[in-house]
């Protein structure tokens, strides 16, 4: 039976889809020279982090609890991880392939001097993953995607960890935690790491499994927290501030679920949580080619949130009609399937 949706789950996602879009129109200010943080929309921190860290760091938190609510009692590995590269893949191509045709045929902009064998991390979809050390042909999605394909590979013991050894499980997690933060040494980004990014996952499958609700004590404590990051603001490593931000905002957002769960607020986060995924593949490329055509620097800061308006009415409807046509493309593979096998037994 499928399982009855969560409205806070839904209401987080949320949050972090309008982070993550906020991030990327904003980033077009952070690296101007000079900046120009006056046209920043809404803003570029939240609780003394970068917003796109924060919002990355829910949508981690929120993707371990939606797999322990679905995954708790049973999890088959071959059914799971199925369903799971026909979530992810299908959709990643389809975007993928309408931004190549977009690319080439419209911005007659065509990849040059990349290995052809690097197009196996495309494929796959490490490509944005491993574009910052390599030359690929990333066009779509962020480093999120591959990071959040190894946190599915390993679900499955994580699942096991929750269930049977919470206290061992969170143990070594801390400890790999800490030496992939000060110990291992990678050209990659250390927030991008899955040993970096297992706790918040770690944490939304033990919050799902042994608590599901936040009382009002541990969301007062929660905010005493983000309150006590934004006022002080404290200068150390920031892919820690990030893992205890993420999860007090997480305690804090559930509480404040309860009391936001109006027929509008439902329908809102409902909408944007079913087309996450394909507003996250379509969004920073969109963004890009909207920005690069506009001049800045002549631009007001009414002008700079109309843009922004902008954007979001292009994606919105783009994200839709790829969320849909992974559908039809899905029921056609699922009919054809179904024609062959009665043929075969017939």
């Amino acid at each position: 039976m499928k399982k009855e949706r969560i409205f806070y789950l839904d209401f987080i996602r949320a949050i972090a889809v309008i982070s993550i879009l906020l991030t990327h129109y904003n980033a077009t200010f952070l690296y101007m020279q000079p900046q120009r943080l006056d046209k920043v929309v809404v803003t570029w921190k939240v609780c003394n982090l970068y917003i796109g860290d924060f919002g990355v760091s829910l949508f981690f938190i929120i993707s371990g609890a939606a797999l322990m609510y679905v995954y708790e009692k049973k999890c088959e590995l071959l059914k799971f991880y199925k369903k799971r590269l026909i979530a992810i893949y299908p959709m990643f191509w389809i975007t993928y392939i309408i931004a190549f045709i977009v690319q080439n045929a419209v911005y007659h902009r065509e990849f040059s001097g990349i290995p052809k064998q690097n197009f196996l991390l495309t494929i796959l979809g490490f490509d944005s993953y491993y574009a910052g050390v390599m030359p690929t042909f990333y066009l779509i999605g962020e480093w999120f995607l591959g990071c959040i394909i190894l946190v599915y590979v390993l679900f499955p013991l994580l699942r096991w960890g929750v269930n049977k050894h919470p206290g061992y499980f969170t143990a070594v997690i801390v400890l790999l935690y800490l030496l992939a933060i000060y110990c291992y040494a990678t050209p990659l980004s250390k927030s991008e790491l899955v040993a970096v990014r297992i706790p918040e996952v770690f944490f939304g499958m033990m919050y799902m499994k042994y608590f599901k609700n936040t009382n009002w004590k541990a969301a007062l404590f929660a905010l005493a927290v983000l309150i006590a990051n934004t006022v002080f603001v404290p200068s150390f490593n920031s892919s820690i501030q990030t893992t205890y931000v993420g999860i007090m905002a997480f305690l804090v957002l559930t509480y404040i679920g309860k009391f936001v769960a109006f027929r509008w607020v439902k329908a809102i986060c409902s909408f944007l949580s079913k087309y996450s995924y394909a507003i996250f593949l379509a969004h920073h490329y969109i963004i890009y080619r909207v920005t690069e055509c506009v001049d800045y620097g002549k631009a007001s800061t009414a002008e700079s949130y109309g843009i922004f308006a902008i954007c979001v009415v292009i994606i919105l409807p783009v994200s839709m009609a790829i969320y849909y046509i992974d559908k039809v493309i899905k029921a056609g593979t699922g009919k054809i399937k179904e024609k062959v096998f009665a043929k075969n037994v017939a």
